[in-house]
């Protein structure tokens, strides 16, 4: 009964912490959306979202890729094997290093034909846009290779650091642009 009664209480508690990360994550994207739109001004700013926006078609991958590594890692979690918990890690991220270099190429190749023959950009913000693109080719192969971290975290659940993680990463991808708003093109 008392195994009962504290899984009851880890439920509540990562479902209290779940809400909190997501009403914190939306009070965050909605206040530094304002400051970005300010801070960039209105071609910057959609400058941004068209060149990270077209990077960030290919996140869809980490949900995906994320459910199939914590079934893995679970399933090891459940067998109480640390042996093949350990390999079933090692295994996961040695594929999603692979993973993410294959993707960040095809992203590299397919993105600066995109920037170089079919975005209309002004010619003085061409350097701001290829900022943003390679910036955003970094973040889309860090996510990639993040994911068998995340997926052991959630496979623990451990949703505490999940939120934690997740409040930090709604900060870091609304705040940045604002980054190299600072410097003027004349």
């Amino acid at each position: 009964m008392a195994d009962v009664a504290q899984n009851n209480r880890r439920i509540a508690r990562n479902t209290a912490l779940l809400y909190v990360r997501m009403f914190i994550t939306l009070a965050v994207t909605l206040y530094t959306s304002r400051i970005v739109l300010e801070k960039l001004g209105v071609v910057d700013f959609g400058i941004n979202n068209v060149v990270a926006g077209m990077v960030s078609m290919f996140t869809f991958l980490n949900g995906t890729l994320a459910s199939g590594t914590q079934r893995f890692i679970t399933f090891a979690l459940g067998e109480g094997d640390t042996g093949k918990l350990g390999v079933t890690f090692s295994t996961t991220l040695i594929i999603h290093l692979v993973l993410s270099v294959i993707i960040g190429l095809a992203i590299l190749i397919s993105g600066l034909y995109f920037l170089d023959g079919r975005l209309v950009i002004p010619a003085e913000r061409m350097d701001a846009a290829y900022w943003v693109f390679y910036c955003s080719v970094i973040t889309v192969v860090l996510n990639i290779t993040q994911v068998p971290y995340m997926a052991s975290i959630i496979a623990h659940e451990d949703m505490g650091v999940y939120a934690y993680m997740s409040i930090f990463d709604a900060w870091r991808s609304s705040a940045w642009p604002t980054l190299w708003s600072s410097t003027t093109y004349d």
